[in-house]
């Protein structure tokens, strides 16, 4: 516009000068067109063709915005409907963040299809219908934002394992999950997912094999990778122990990594499997080059356990370290499980009665009613066997 009117500014001023210079001689136009003769000056013959070219001009433009009138139209609604499906995913999103399950699910649906990405508005959908406890219509979304090239495949199956993992809907989403590691092997979320599944799963050597890979170690947070590489460890060398194959518990402990064989849950797991084979002599040797470097008491429940060596020896251990360490509980329930091995009831009481003293636990009482049990003294069993069973139920409370 602001172009028009300085070409008409410009026209005029050159028609006024045109006037001026030829004011004297304004000079002759005849013009012939069939039985048509038009006669003019020269200052009004060029006005004409000014005009004549300015109407066909705009006429030209006049005629061609005509012709894109039904395309802008189009445009336009086609952007109205743009805008209006982004203002809609906008409200749907913040419902959804707000925990308004319900109406995220329909704002986020309502105009999916004139978003630019209505396989996200599907995503998101689906998740509010989880949330909602729509699990048909979950389904429903998570296969029509499959259908929409703007959302990769690899959205689309973690989202449908996490949604499934949240819904404890493990044995859907194990094998999900499990052909997403294949594809991305190297992806955290889709390793932090498979492995806390095994988790759940109780699938310990998968679990264990998984964590076993760099990408598997990087995938967690530290402290969760040895919690759950040290429980896939332990569950490891527990499940060798009940194969009643010496080499097979062996192989597991030397597969077991250095920093995680210094654990005590770890460590124990092993020696009583050691001790479950016979293995008594070899379990009393560890635990005692073990207690030379560091005092442990669960290395001491396990040797208190040990009954395939000398009682006479093992209770001079167990003494000596009850001179070294004090009256720990640990040492004194060991203490008194020795003594009753070798039939010294009086012994034995004195030192478990220490122990109930010191930390009552449900192992003391067992002891002391197995003691009593061996002396003769029935009614004190039974009296011990009740108190522990209490004890066990109070701490289960």
């Amino acid at each position: 516009m602001r172009l028009l009117l300085l070409l008409l500014l410009l026209a005029l001023a050159a028609g006024a000068a045109a006037g001026l210079f030829l004011h004297d001689d304004a000079g002759y136009v005849l013009v012939s067109l069939g039985p048509w003769i038009v006669e003019t000056s020269v200052l009004g013959f060029v006005g004409s063709v000014i005009v004549a070219l300015a109407t066909a001009y705009y006429g030209a433009r006049g005629i061609a915005a005509l012709l894109r009138l039904p395309a802008r139209v189009k445009e336009a609604r086609a952007s109205r409907r743009a805008r209006r499906a982004q203002e809609s995913f906008e409200r749907g999103l913040q419902q959804l963040l707000e925990g308004r399950w319900a109406g995220a699910e329909v704002e986020l649906v309502r105009r999916a299809a004139d978003h630019r990405t209505p396989g996200l508005n599907y995503l998101l959908a689906a998740r509010a219908a989880q949330r909602a406890g729509a699990p048909q219509r979950r389904d429903q979304y998570l296969a029509l934002a499959a259908r929409h090239d703007d959302m990769p495949a690899l959205a689309v199956e973690l989202l449908r394992a996490e949604l499934m993992f949240e819904r404890r809907d493990l044995a859907a989403a194990l094998p999900v999950l499990q052909d997403l590691y294949v594809k991305h092997a190297r992806h955290p979320y889709v390793i932090e997912l498979l492995a806390e599944t095994y988790v759940r799963l109780a699938q310990w050597d998968a679990l264990r094999r998984l964590l076993a890979t760099p990408d598997g170690s990087r995938a967690l947070t530290p402290p969760r990778y040895r919690e759950l590489y040290g429980q896939a460890l332990r569950q490891g060398l527990l499940a060798a122990g009940d194969t009643a194959r010496l080499e097979a518990l062996k192989a597991a402990w030397d597969a077991t990594p250095a920093e995680f064989r210094a654990r005590p849950d770890i460590r124990g797991a092993y020696l009583r499997g050691l001790a479950r084979f016979g293995a008594d002599a070899e379990v009393a040797a560890q635990i005692t080059q073990m207690l030379k470097v560091a005092y442990d008491g669960a290395l001491v429940e396990i040797y208190g356990e040990l009954g395939g060596l000398d009682p006479v020896g093992q209770l001079a251990t167990v003494e000596q370290w009850l001179n070294q360490h004090g009256e720990k509980p640990e040492l004194l329930l060991a203490a008194g499980q020795v003594c009753t091995r070798n039939r010294l009831w009086g012994k034995a009481r004195s030192y478990l009665d220490a122990a109930l003293r010191v930390q009552p636990s449900p192992a003391v009482y067992l002891a002391l009613a197995k003691v009593c049990e061996q002396a003769k003294q029935p009614e004190e069993a039974a009296l011990f066997y009740r108190r522990g069973l209490e004890f066990t139920e109070q701490r289960g409370s």
